[in-house]
C-alpha cells in the first residue's frame, strides 16, 4: 500500500498531461488577428557594423539615438545589409556579434526592407530558467527536483490546457476552475507525497480559491468591472468575432491565477506546522489544533496579503506616473478602470488569503484523532 501511494503523484501527473495534450489536440488555435505572409521575423547575428552615427539623448540619460548602417547574417545563411534606426522609443544597439530578430518585409515584385525588431533574448531566458532550475535542485535537493517539475507541468497545463480552451470559447469560469484544482494537486503531492496533510492542503486551497470566486463577482459587480476594462480589450474584440472568445471572463481566470500561488503557500504551511505540532504532542484536542492553527495564520495574514498587494501594484507606477502628469483629480483617478482592476485584484486574492487560514486549521484539526497521555 505505501509503494502505491508513492505513485500516485505520478499517476496524476500522467493523467492531467494526458487531459492537456486532448485540450490542445481538439482545440487548435487556427486564427490568426493579423497574418501578412509578406512579413516574417527571422533570428541572426550581426557581422559587421559598417557606419554608425550615434550620440547620447541628453533629456533620457542612458538613451542613444541615431543610424547604424548593419550586416547581419540570418538563420537563413542570408547576409544583409541595412540601416537600423535608433529613435528615443526604439533604440536596439548593437555590436559586432550582437544576436537580434530582423523583421523581414519581402513582397512579391517589391524591394524588400528590414529592420531590427528587438534583440534575440531566446538564449539568454533558456539559460536562466536552466540556472533557476539547478539552483532549485541544489538547495532543495529532490523536493527541489519535484518543485521544478511542479512549475514545468503547471505551464504545460496553462499553455497546453487553459489559453487554447478560453481562447476557442470555452467557459473561461470552468476553465480556470480546472486549471487550479490540477496545478494545486500537482504541485503539493508532488511536494509533500500522498497524505492526510496534503489532502487538507489541497481542499484547503480549492475552497479558499472558491470563496474568493464568490467575492470577485460580488465585488466585480459592485464596482462594474469585467474582462472588458482591460487595456487589451480593442484587440480582444477582433479577436473574439472569430474564435468566441468570452472577453468578460477573461479577468477572473487573471486574478484566480495569480493569487494560487500565494494560497497554496498558506494551506501548505499551516497544515505542515498543525500536523509537526500534531505529531510531537498526540493529545492535543481538536479545538487547541485548530486555535493554534489561527495563531499561526493570523501571524501570515498580513505578510501574504502585503505580498499580494505589492505584486498586484508594483507594475503599475509608470501607469500612476502618467496619471498624475495628466493632472487627474481625485474623483477620476478613484473612478479610473486602472483603480477599479487593482482594487479588485487585491482584495480578491487577499480574501483568499484570510479564508484559507480558517479553512486549513478546520480540516487539521478534523482529520486529528487526539491520543490520551499513556499512565504511568
Amino acid at each position: 500500500m505505501k509503494n502505491l501511494k508513492c505513485f500516485i503523484p505520478v499517476i496524476m501527473i500522467v493523467l492531467i498531461l494526458a487531459g492537456v495534450f486532448a485540450v490542445w489536440m481538439t482545440n487548435s488555435i487556427n486564427f490568426e488577428l493579423y497574418n501578412n505572409e509578406s512579413i516574417s521575423y527571422v533570428r541572426g547575428k550581426v557581422i559587421a557594423v559598417n557606419s554608425q552615427e550615434i550620440e547620447p539623448y541628453d533629456e533620457l540619460p542612458g538613451r542613444n539615438i541615431g543610424t547604424q548602417n548593419i550586416t547581419v547574417r540570418l538563420s537563413d545563411k542570408r547576409e544583409i545589409t541595412f540601416d537600423n534606426i535608433l529613435s528615443t522609443t526604439h533604440s536596439i544597439e548593437v555590436g559586432v556579434g550582437t544576436r537580434v530578430i530582423v523583421k523581414c518585409d519581402e513582397p512579391e515584385g517589391i524591394t524588400p526592407g528590414y529592420s531590427l525588431y528587438n534583440y534575440d533574448r531566446s538564449i539568454g531566458i533558456i539559460l536562466a530558467f536552466v540556472l533557476f532550475i539547478a539552483v532549485i535542485c541544489l538547495v532543495g535537493k529532490i523536493k527541489g527536483l519535484y518543485a521544478a517539475i511542479a512549475l514545468v507541468v503547471s505551464m504545460l497545463i496553462i499553455g497546453g490546457g487553459l489559453v487554447p480552451a478560453v481562447y476557442n470559447g470555452h467557459s473561461v469560469i470552468i476553465a480556470t476552475l480546472i486549471t487550479c484544482m490540477a496545478i494545486a494537486s500537482v504541485t503539493l503531492l508532488l511536494l509533500n507525497g500522498f497524505s492526510a496533510k496534503t489532502g487538507a492542503a489541497i481542499f484547503s486551497t480549492l475552497i479558499g480559491l472558491g470563496a474568493s470566486a464568490i467575492l470577485y463577482a460580488v465585488v466585480a459587480k459592485l464596482i462594474s468591472v469585467s474582462g472588458y476594462n482591460l487595456e487589451e480589450t480593442e484587440t480582444m474584440i477582433l479577436i473574439a468575432r472569430a474564435t468566441k472568445l468570452k472577453i468578460g471572463e477573461i479577468l477572473f481566470s487573471s486574478i484566480l491565477l495569480a493569487s494560487l500561488g500565494a494560497v497554496m503557500d498558506t494551506a501548505m504551511s499551516i497544515a505542515s506546522a498543525l500536523f509537526e505540532i500534531a505529531e510531537n504532542k498526540a493529545d492535543i484536542s481538536k479545538k487547541a489544533l485548530y486555535k493554534s492553527g489561527m495563531n499561526i495564520g493570523s501571524d501570515m495574514i498580513g505578510t501574504m496579503c502585503q505580498t499580494l498587494v505589492l505584486a498586484f501594484t508594483g507594475g503599475s507606477v509608470a501607469s500612476i506616473i502618467i496619471m498624475l502628469a495628466n493632472g487627474t483629480a481625485l474623483h477620476r483617478f478613484l473612478s479610473s478602470d486602472f483603480l477599479a482592476l487593482e482594487i479588485l485584484q487585491a482584495l480578491t486574492g487577499s480574501f483568499a488569503v484570510i479564508l484559507t487560514v480558517p479553512i486549513t486549521a478546520y480540516f487539521c484539526s478534523v482529520l486529528h484523532n487526539p491520543k490520551k497521555k499513556s499512565s504511568r
